[in-house]
């Protein structure tokens, strides 16, 4: 193989009775080692992309789904809407915190066996969640079933980078935006038609499937595709060095905090919209479900575009077309609610507008966020995910602490999180900083046997 292509990391994927070829020596610097590529043959099939798809859609399968159920299980169990609330903060909560143990785990151990642990616990929760008979027992179930389920995109994001070279990872990642926006609109659709046919434990029937599911499949279809193992990886030197690296190269830095801004502001709108829409502009509940879709679909519009002009369109210049477009409809929604005479039309159509530019800007931000990193893949997507996840949570308890929702207060917060992110863009594009070589610290000497 020629030098054009060596150091990309590609995928082994389990051929039948085939085995896994011995990894190459790794180089002098473990955190920037070159690679042989190998033959990525059933990895860039389609049900190899749809089962990543699937991993990293783990997340809104597991809330969505479950939310119709939530008045019965709070009738069934004698308690409070804010005591089974509790069952999905405190996912969410797990869900984000294990990404920052799976990611560097499996830089250490390979992708399979964490991928196993971490769906493995994940079915078990959800087994305890559907013959729990308490809030106390779901809730804790619940919380193994997020820290579980966190293993899917943390590693799932990484596989993307192990497996494909820049442009194609870009397309891949499109898809699984997509996906993300559409698990969202489908599984509450699924959860209300499972809570009136057989009630909220066939919920967690379903979910157990799921990740059986899940599981066989990644089994089946993917060998290791961790290009190289740092055995140092889980050691406290050498995750500072590791964070110390991503946090210092501006692509991953700059990446990180605008999707963590963009997600502040469409969290905004998932939490408030059916206070503003329903509540206070009178849209009946079906209405509103149809407008909630359609930000849906604007995410997923903009996803697709952006797989299509993946390799064509440099990636920051999609990031900064995509910031400005989507700060414009942003300010142009907020400042026509500040009138007072805002119609659910003109909140609706700019949001969504605003929705697909965030939809355009994931792919590539996560791009160049992730491939940089091929050794520390597993760790790079977790701090990804886990910032994004913190900085939109802060903002909403902000936004909540500080203001009463309404048309004004929720477009006005949507406005100055596009805002933040245009200008973040805008800043590292005129400074350079978003193009700075990223630093290729010395590790410390690892043991072999280690």
């Amino acid at each position: 193989m020629g030098p054009a292509i060596a150091g990309r990391a590609r995928c082994v994927v389990r051929l039948g009775a085939g085995k896994l070829p011995s990894p190459a020596p790794p180089p002098e610097n473990p955190l920037h080692q070159s690679v042989t590529p190998r033959v990525p043959a059933r990895a860039e099939s389609i049900p190899a992309t749809a089962l990543l798809v699937a991993l990293t859609a783990i997340a809104p399968v597991s809330i969505d789904m479950f939310l119709p159920s939530m008045p019965q299980m709070a009738r069934d169990f004698d308690t409070s809407t804010a005591s089974i609330s509790l069952a999905v903060t405190l996912f969410l909560l797990a869900f984000a915190a294990s990404q920052l143990v799976w990611g560097p785990a499996s830089d250490r151990f390979g992708r399979r066996p964490i991928m196993f642990i971490g769906l493995s616990l994940f079915i078990a929760g959800s087994i305890v969640s559907l013959f729990a008979g308490s809030v106390a027992v779901l809730v804790a179930s619940r919380i193994a079933q997020g820290f579980g389920g966190g293993a899917g995109p943390a590693i799932g994001r990484a596989m993307v980078i192990d497996i494909y070279p820049r442009e194609r990872a870009t397309r891949i990642l499109a898809v699984i935006t997509v996906s993300t926006a559409l698990a969202p609109m489908l599984s509450p659709i699924a959860g209300g038609l499972l809570q009136e046919v057989w009630g909220w434990r066939s919920v967690f029937v379903v979910q157990t499937l799921w990740g059986i599911a899940l599981l066989t499949g990644y089994g089946v279809v993917f060998g290791e595709t961790v290009p190289g193992r740092d055995t140092a990886a889980l050691r406290l030197s050498r995750m500072a060095q590791n964070y110390r690296t991503l946090f210092r190269a501006a692509p991953f830095t700059v990446s990180s905090l605008l999707m963590g801004l963009l997600f502040s502001g469409h969290l905004i709108f998932i939490s408030t919209s059916s206070f503003v829409l329903v509540d206070e502009m009178g849209l009946s509940p079906s209405v509103f479900g149809l407008a909630f879709g359609s930000v849906a679909v604007g995410i997923m519009i903009g996803a697709t575009i952006s797989g299509r002009i993946a390799g064509r369109w440099e990636p920051g210049r999609v990031i900064a077309a995509g910031a400005l477009i989507g700060s414009l409809s942003a300010v142009a929604m907020a400042l026509v609610a500040q009138t007072g005479h805002s119609q659910p039309l003109l909140i609706v159509i700019p949001m969504m507008v605003t929705a697909s530019c965030q939809g355009l800007i994931r792919p590539p931000a996560m791009s160049r966020a992730l491939v940089p990193f091929p050794m520390m893949a597993g760790l790079a997507s977790a701090v990804m995910g886990f910032t994004q996840m913190i900085i939109a949570t802060a903002y909403g308890i902000g936004f909540n602490a500080l203001v009463e929702p309404g048309p004004k207060t929720m477009t006005a917060a949507i406005a100055v999180a596009s805002l933040m992110g245009l200008f973040l863009v805008v800043f590292s594009r005129v400074s350079g900083v978003d193009e700075t070589e990223m630093p290729r610290p010395q590790p410390e000497p690892v043991n072999p046997s280690a």
